[in-house]
């Protein structure tokens, strides 16, 4: 029983399904009719039993709920003392469940832990029964403890979930807070934010106004229930005048039925000592009271502990915008000139990107250090100096002062002491109200920052290292070792291998030892984009390049990967007329967006990947020599599978650990007679297919290995491979001959149809889900694009 009840604690169970199958182990053990486990619900008072909520016997939604003190098994409870009963029916004290079943003896023994009650559970027999106390004794030393660490291990996973969760919400709350966006919308993202990091139903920001009071500036629910701003105006009030936190577990209003009551839990927003607003977290209590969710002290410290960082942001914006009413109101300032001076150079010094203010001249008049830091330059060899010497773009920034015009998000090229660097530009004019245009502030930030931005938001993957990679063949520690000097150098890398070799995950694991690892990691694969779009996708485009465009243009993978690395799979089917633009970019280091007519210096490392042999397709006319060359600095080669068999168990053991986690089931390797018809299989898949396969096989096995019967019908045969055929037996060579065939088949139908799938399923007389799958089993997917630009020349 010890190792039956030790192996269901270790196992990432919900409570109640846990405890349930506890109960049925300490049933069995006890030999009794039934086990009850109920757990104290602190809220109501109230011991609530606990069952499988997947089993199907159980109706969905039911839930008995045993009062304190309540019956015998609530008396052992409220007593904290084990109660014993031979006969129930002469017992007052029993009370009737409900189920029908007429117990006769009965044993609840509360589960306590240093002095405080968690619950009871309670073993009832339909025949009569004296419990030695040997039982008790039993009961009380053994069961008693395990239930107790059941529960506490439990209890610590959920917390270790939740606060995990927490973590997540709260690196978006950060995020959010760096997002650049206006104030309104920063407020919406900072409010939807923080309620997601707490788990509340709404939120609400209020901000202090010249009057002192409070005005609310946005309200966030993720619910139809309503929130009810009169109360919660009143406590926001009362913090902002204390400037302490306070947390009210359930505030209650009779003027609006449906928003009867709510946890509420508020905090001042302070900056510098001074209250610049309020921020309120709120959770509706539901009709069913057993659903009330209450805040902590836990939230209150860690939401106090953001509320500067929150206040810090939104005075920034608020700054940004008073700093351009000040500007144009210079000359009328004159005694409060210096004043503002000083909040504008301590404003300019405090934000994260490089600022340049010039005058209607163009002529710098303000450079922050962010600024000085990225062009290298002192201040001296700056202010004064003319915009043209120090950032290059066409029309030039000063016919855009002259204009009085602005722009946003717009690529410009800083001339710093180390060469020409690409930067995301905004520029925001001033005004003189008598004489027109008076200067302009140009911000800016490096693409390389914003390339590490940008990764971080859309969560481009890049976890792989060289020790993820496997394998003891000496070809892939051939290849991985060559792989390791060349994450070494800054040269162009290219990297061949058949369809699921691990392509990509060599691409990381290069990326993440390499001097490009603190920057961007992007991936493209180029066979996945449309012809007419790859371009775009890899250098941008500018305003109007195309009908659809953006109206204030797209960014490429090119500027986007600035200082880190770009992946690009499936090279070989880059069309002709971009291998002629990607090839510039090689030889200039620079791009030119579609629709455009300006060179953008990039700085990034290349890092290139096929499954067709380019120096064929060079042969051919399909791919342009002098890219290859470029390409090709650095050449790593990945064997297939079918030549590091050896290998094969590795993989095996890695992926049937990896799904049997994910998938909860206790299955611990492969049997002979499964692994030699793994081994005698081609896998044309490679890695990739060893996965599925391995996936497919853990899903339905039944035991701890895994057997013939669990593998893909496709395994149901043998195919050997061609290194093996030799000597083969009738049959054997007469099925791996039958796949030889098949696969021409289908090469031959789709060349008849010049790369058509659909029209080549119809020449065969299959269904096109027919075609495309027996074009992935043998390999065929990548000479799709190959045909049709075969049959088109």
């Amino acid at each position: 029983m010890w190792r039956r009840s030790l192996d269901l604690i270790s196992q990432p169970l919900p409570l109640g399904a846990g405890l349930a199958r506890m109960a049925a182990i300490v049933a069995e053990h006890m030999s009794v009719d039934r086990c009850y486990i109920l757990l104290l619900d602190r809220a109501t008072d109230e011991l609530v039993l606990q069952m499988d909520r997947l089993s199907t016997t159980t109706e969905a939604g039911a839930e008995f709920r045993l009062r304190m003190g309540v019956g015998l098994t609530g008396l052992a409870a409220s007593r904290q003392r084990t109660i014993q009963v031979p006969h129930m029916r002469r017992d007052p004290r029993s009370v009737d469940l409900g189920d029908g079943i007429d117990f006769r003896s009965i044993i609840a023994v509360p589960i306590v832990e240093e002095g405080e009650l968690i619950g009871v559970f309670s073993l009832q027999t339909l025949a009569e029964r004296h419990f030695t106390q040997d039982d008790v004794a039993f009961l009380e030393s053994t069961i008693r403890p395990l239930l107790a660490l059941m529960v506490n291990t439990s209890h610590a996973r959920d917390d270790l979930a939740r606060c995990n969760g927490q973590i997540q919400a709260l690196n978006e709350l950060g995020q959010a807070m760096n997002s650049g966006l206006d104030l309104d919308e920063s407020l919406e993202l900072i409010a939807a934010r923080a309620a997601e990091a707490l788990g509340a139903k709404g939120s609400a920001i209020r901000l202090s106004v010249t009057d002192g009071s409070l005005a609310l500036a946005t309200l966030y629910s993720h619910t139809n229930e309503g929130i009810d701003s009169t109360y919660e105006k009143r406590i926001a009030e009362f913090v902002a005048a204390t400037g302490e936190p306070i947390l009210i577990d359930d505030l209650r209003t009779d003027e609006e039925p449906h928003v009867l009551g709510a946890s509420l839990l508020c905090v001042p927003l302070v900056l510098e000592e001074t209250v610049v607003g309020t921020l309120t977290l709120l959770d509706k209590i539901a009709t069913d009271r057993h659903d009330r969710r209450r805040f902590t002290d836990d939230d209150v410290n860690t939401l106090f502990a953001l509320s500067s960082q929150i206040a810090a942001e939104i005075e920034d914006i608020r700054l940004t915008k008073r700093l351009q009413e000040l500007v144009r109101t210079e000359q009328k300032q004159g005694k409060q000139l210096r004043t503002l001076y000083n909040r504008s150079r301590a404003f300019l010094e405090s934000i994260s990107d490089g600022l340049l203010a010039v005058d209607d001249n163009g002529i710098v008049i303000e450079v922050n250090s962010v600024a000085r830091r990225i062009i290298g330059r002192d201040v001296k060899d700056i202010e004064g100096h003319g915009i043209a010497e120090l950032v290059e773009d066409k029309p030039p920034i000063v016919s855009w002062v002259s204009r009085g015009e602005q722009f946003s998000s717009r690529v410009i090229t800083l001339k710093t002491v180390e060469g020409r660097v690409a930067a995301m530009a905004n520029l925001q004019p001033f005004h003189d109200e008598k004489s027109g245009p008076a200067g302009a502030v140009l911000t800016f930030r490096e693409m390389a920052e914003v390339g590490r931005l940008v990764n971080r938001v859309i969560g481009v993957e890049r976890t792989f290292t060289f020790d993820d990679i496997l394998g003891e063949s000496p070809a892939i520690q051939k290849s991985t070792e060559l792989a390791r000097v060349a994450a070494g150098t800054a040269s162009n890398i290219l990297i061949g291998g058949e369809t699921g070799t691990g392509k990509e995950v060599f691409a990381q694991s290069i990326h993440n030892a390499s001097a490009f690892a603190e920057g961007p990691f992007l991936a493209v694969n180029c066979a996945a984009l449309p012809r007419d779009l790859i371009e775009s996708e890899l250098f941008g485009y500018v305003e109007g390049a195309f009908t659809g465009a953006s109206r204030k243009g797209r960014l490429g993978k090119f500027e986007l990967a600035s200082g880190g690395s770009l992946f690009l799979d499936e090279i070989g089917e880059i069309p002709p007329e971009v291998q002629v633009k990607l090839l510039r970019v090689l030889q200039e280091k620079a791009i030119v967006r579609v629709g455009g007519d300006r060179t953008i210096p990039v700085n990034c490392r290349l890092i290139a990947a096929t499954n067709r042999d380019l120096h064929r397709a060079v042969a051919e006319g399909g791919f342009r020599q002098d890219l290859l060359y470029r390409l090709d600095v650095i050449s790593i080669d990945l064997p297939p599978v079918r030549q590091r068999l050896g290998d094969l168990p590795l993989f095996i053991e890695r992926f049937i650990r990896i799904h049997a986690e994910r998938n909860q089931k206790v299955v611990e390797g492969i049997e002979a007679e499964a692994l030699s018809r793994l081994t005698d299989y081609h896998w044309p898949g490679n890695v990739r297919e060893v996965e599925n396969v391995i996936e497919h096989a853990v899903a339905l096995a039944r035991g701890r290995l895994i057997g013939i019967a669990d593998l893909p019908a496709s395994m149901s045969r043998a195919v050997l491979t061609p290194a093996s055929g030799a000597g083969l037996s009738g049959l054997t060579a007469a099925r791996q001959g039958y796949e030889t065939a098949q696969e021409q088949m289908y090469l031959e139908a789709l060349r008849e149809a010049g790369g058509d799938v659909p029209r080549a399923a119809e020449l065969l007389g299959v269904s096109r889900a027919t075609m495309y799958r027996h074009l992935r089993k043998h390999g065929l997917a990548g000479q799709v694009s190959k045909v049709k630009y075969e049959t088109q020349k």
